[in-house]
């Protein structure tokens, strides 16, 4: 049997197999209902150990029953306008998916990860070449050295959802190069931030953004033909709701209008989530209080360690009411009751987009907003401000004289540099944090754990030693995955947004931000694609069909609309830098340290800015509309005629379902799949050894339509190198062996081409020196079948009797005039053309397709008809040249020959020395 990965598994199913004699049985029950119910349902399946408490099923679904899935999916796309084919490896996942875990009713096997009957399935993953065995750095040298920004290959293996974010940010990168350079010649010039020009540059930049990049997105989505996929889903959920109210004997009830409660479900959130925004904003002013204090007014002992308090305050309350938020939105999502995935998801995003939204812009709008303008406020009152303090601490603390240290009014002086240096912060600093934390830390808190669990816990692991040695390395890697986390997409999303939301509302303090987010976003994209494919970070993701980015396309528009207000207010504040301290007074702008001629400028300024880009994006995606894509103008009929989709879906979708069989997996039965080794633990760490490395061709993940590609395992241990190394020189040789026979086949090609030019010499003889009516053919003669050219005879030069008989007598035995030349009429030899001059009686065309003494076709001439022809010497030539060339060049071959078969003995020695070499490695590592 072939190693597991190259029949390719569909999906691994991660099992909790409790190895306690005590629920042994039970366990054993369970394990075997999920078996049937797979095999009942098309599918066959094989267990492999995953560790101490897990089984891996690898399961496959058969070519039939995939069909029957595929065809059902493609009449739900021809129902609801739905135009892809299923022909990626993406939609076999999704299909296969779908119909494992779809409940009975709706014709699935009704397997859902630890719910019911099934509690110990843990988790159903795609198998696919992320568990192939690589190299991390030859990995990222190759993702690097790629100059094209592509993801064919992600939507082919991963679905439509992760190949429309790097659609956008391969998009978005574009956009911002653009951006950037704008950015530059600003930052260049003399006002280098806060530039009222820079500023609706920058706003009008973002405008178009998202008006393009819908017309972008409507592109895809029609190119792809998932327009309209949701819809499927929110089918399905009412086909579910009425399959679980079905009743035999029921009253007619009109449709429940779920969308309507839901959404009155849904405005019950404000107020919840009014209440964390008042929380979170109040806690982020008081951090801000304190830092003020301990950076701007405090001037005793521990001062630089005393600012470094609310971070830390921040740091730590953060996650803390993330945690309380999320469980409280858990809370309302099951009590909006949300029945389908789509609305659920988006639900939980737009709740999530608060907190994020809160956590990322608040700070800056408090340092633009309210620190800058009014910090100047507080130096007059630093005395009443030591005086409070003193009376709330008391004097006899031993704290007190540290806490009154303060500065004195003379020496405070606020930070003018505050919001660029926020700024700063967020667009360089934190992103090269979010950079080590998303695509480093990983890897290094996966080996650590190891470490810890293996060295210092001692916990039991998993013993390989009865692994198949072609599967063991893939095995190791598809047991890696078992604790790594699940992939969403939306976590990539929401960093890009929130980079968006830093450029259009607070762009103008650092021209340059584009340009520096530009070089960050290609890096990220590099770094996506990579931890996406390598299976280093997630578990592979099951691939979705989406028609949108939604909702992150509304937190695209909210960003910008807020930007048309944040962004002008605060250029037009500080485009003159903040303005000298000013007397005291009430709490307006006219005594606000910052340049503003009047109120009345800053509200016709927010008024413009505001409604001008609320008029310019209605303007342009109702231009956009009227500029459709050919390959949207062509799915437009999804939404008008029934019948030119059902006849879209017969004659171009429907005969793209092709699947490849697999005959392998014919052998697998339920009692088979019982028979596996449970696994084996072992406590000392030294008993568990590394699984070796054997190369192996390996068949990659294809689809109907593809082609096998070649996968190698490298290899890391000094025994597998010098394997590395012969089987190196072993390829060279095979290389140099196939090089010579190709010169073979040029040789031969020459040898045809030089044959062919004596024949039509030879032919140019014959029509010469033919007769009227004779003809002349290509025919086969001599041992090896050449094609020669020969003459038919029409025999118009003899007298025939009125019955076809010849009346001539026949010649004398000893009669030398009457043998014929059969080199002028024919190729054949001299032996078969004395035989046919003896046989009188058999008069007519002389047939030329000599093949040699087995041939069954002969050649008859009737000599005592014909008349003795000149015999000319031209066809004679050509054979003789012919024949000449022909030895010439069976001598070159015969010396080629002679050189290969040199060669295949090295080759066949190097094999067998690897071979060899192989087997002892595997000696060594049973004895060890």
């Amino acid at each position: 049997m072939q190693p597991l990965q190259e029949i390719e598994p569909d999906f691994y199913i991660s099992y909790f197999y409790d190895t306690d004699a005590t629920h042994k049985s039970t366990t054993e029950q369970e394990l075997t209902k999920l078996v049937d119910r797979l095999y009942d349902n098309g599918f066959a399946a094989t267990i492999r150990p995953g560790d101490a408490n897990h089984l891996l099923i690898f399961i496959k679904l058969s070519s039939d029953s995939y069909i029957e899935q595929a065809e059902k999916d493609l009449m739900k796309n021809y129902e609801f306008g739905v135009t892809s084919k299923d022909d990626t490896l993406s939609a076999r996942f999704r299909i296969i998916h779908h119909y494992l875990t779809s409940s009975v009713e709706l014709g699935g096997v009704g397997i859902t990860p630890a719910e019911g009957i099934w509690k110990n399935v843990i988790d159903i993953v795609p198998v696919t070449d992320a568990f192939n065995d690589t190299q991390l750095i030859e990995e990222l040298k190759i993702n690097f050295s790629r100059t094209e920004l592509s993801t064919n290959k992600i939507k082919k293996v991963y679905g439509i959802q992760i190949a429309l974010y790097f659609e956008f940010l391969k998009y978005y990168i574009y956009w911002l190069a653009g951006l950037s350079v704008v950015g530059i010649f600003q930052y260049l010039k003399k006002t280098r931030s806060f530039s009222l020009t820079y500023t609706f540059i920058n706003l009008i930049w973002g405008t178009l953004f998202l008006a393009f990049w819908h017309r972008r997105e409507q592109y895809l989505t029609n190119l792809w033909g998932v327009q309209n996929c949701h819809e499927i889903e929110d089918h399905l959920a009412e086909l579910a709701q009425i399959n679980k109210n079905f009743e035999k004997k029921s009253s007619y009830t009109h449709k429940s209008n779920n969308g309507g409660y839901r959404f009155v479900k849904e405005l019950l959130f404000i107020p919840i989530a009014l209440v964390f925004v008042a929380v979170l904003i109040s806690y982020q002013l008081g951090c801000f209080f304190i830092e003020i204090f301990l950076t701007d007014i405090y001037d005793g002992p521990g001062k630089s360690l005393l600012t470094l308090l609310p971070t830390v305050l921040i740091v730590v309350f953060v996650p803390i009411l993330t945690i309380i938020y999320n469980a409280v939105t858990d809370i309302v999502i099951k009590f909006e009751g949300h029945d389908n995935q789509y609305t659920k998801n988006n639900s939980i995003l737009v709740k999530q987009f608060i907190l994020n939204f809160l956590t990322s812009y608040v700070p800056l709008i408090i340092t633009s907003f309210l620190y800058l303008p009014f910090a100047h406020l507080i130096g007059p009152h630093l005395g009443d401000l030591q005086l409070t303090i003193s009376s709330y601490v008391g004097e006899n603390r031993f704290f007190s004289k540290y806490l009154t240290k303060l500065k004195s009014q003379r020496d405070f002086q606020i930070n003018q540099g505050r919001l660029n240096a926020q700024f700063f912060y967020f667009i360089v600093t934190n992103q090269v944090i979010q950079i080590v934390l998303k695509y480093v830390l990983p890897l290094i808190i996966t080996k650590v754990t190891n470490i810890i669990q293996t060295k210092v816990q001692k916990k039991p692991q998993l013993k390989v030693d009865n692994d198949n040695p072609y599967e063991s390395i893939w095995l190791h890697n598809v047991r890696a995955s078992l604790n790594l986390p699940v992939y969403n997409v939306d976590d990539d999303f929401r960093g890009l947004i929130l980079q968006y939301g830093y450029l259009i509302m607070f762009g103008p303090v650092w021209p340059l931000a584009p340009l520096v987010s530009l070089i960050f976003d290609v890096v990220i994209f590099k770094l996506d694609n990579f931890k996406l494919l390598s299976g280093r970070y997630f578990k592979p993701p099951l691939p979705k069909r989406v028609d949108s980015t939604h909702p992150w396309n509304l937190a695209l528009f909210l960003l910008t609309w807020l930007g048309s207000v944040i962004s002008p207010v605060v250029t037009a504040f500080y485009r003159h830098g903040t303005a000298p301290p000013k007397s005291m007074g009430q709490l307006t702008f006219d005594n606000a340290s910052v340049h503003l001629s009047s109120s009345v400028f800053l509200v016709l300024l927010m008024f413009f800015s505001e409604h001008g880009f609320l008029i310019l994006s209605y303007v342009l995606f109702k231009f956009s509309n009227l500029f459709k894509s050919q390959v949207e103008w062509e799915n437009d009929f999804v939404e008008n005629d029934m019948k030119l989709r059902r006849d879209h879906y017969s004659n171009h979708v429907k005969p793209t379902i092709k699947v490849r069989e697999c005959p392998d997996w014919k052998n697998f039965t339920p009692e088979g799949t019982m028979d596996f080794q449970p696994p084996v633990v072992v406590t000392d760490a030294g008993e568990v050894h590394e699984p070796e490395k054997i190369p192996t061709k390996k068949l990659g993940y294809t689809t109907s339509s593809q082609h096998y590609t070649e996968t190698t395992v490298t290899s890391r241990s000094e025994q597998a190198r010098l394997i590395a190394e012969k089987e190196k020189l072993l390829k060279e040789r095979q290389a140099e062996l196939k090089r010579l026979e190709q010169d073979h086949k040029i040789g031969a090609k020459y040898d045809k081409a030089s044959t062919s030019d004596a024949n039509t010499a030879s032919v140019a003889a014959l029509e010469r020196d033919k007769e009227e009516g004779d003809t002349v053919i290509q025919a086969k003669s001599g041992p090896n079948g050449e094609m020669k050219p020969s003459t038919i005879d029409s025999n118009k030069h003899i007298n025939d009797d009125p019955f076809g008989a010849s009346v001539l007598p026949p010649p004398a035995p000893n009669d030398k005039s009457a043998e014929v030349d059969t080199n002028k009429f024919s190729t054949q030899d001299s032996k078969t053309a004395h035989a046919a001059a003896a046989a009188p009686q058999a008069g007519g065309l002389t047939t030329t397709a000599g093949k040699g003494p087995d041939d069954k076709t002969t050649s008859v001439e009737g000599a005592d008809q014909q008349k003795p022809k000149p015999s000319g010497s031209s066809s004679a030539q050509s054979e003789a040249s012919n024949d000449s060339l022909s030895e010439s060049r069976l001598g070159t071959s015969s010396k080629q020959s002679g050189n290969q078969g040199g060669l295949k003995k090295i080759v066949n020695g190097a094999e067998k020395e690897v071979k060899s070499t192989r087997s002892g490695i595997k000696k060594l590592f049973k004895k060890t």
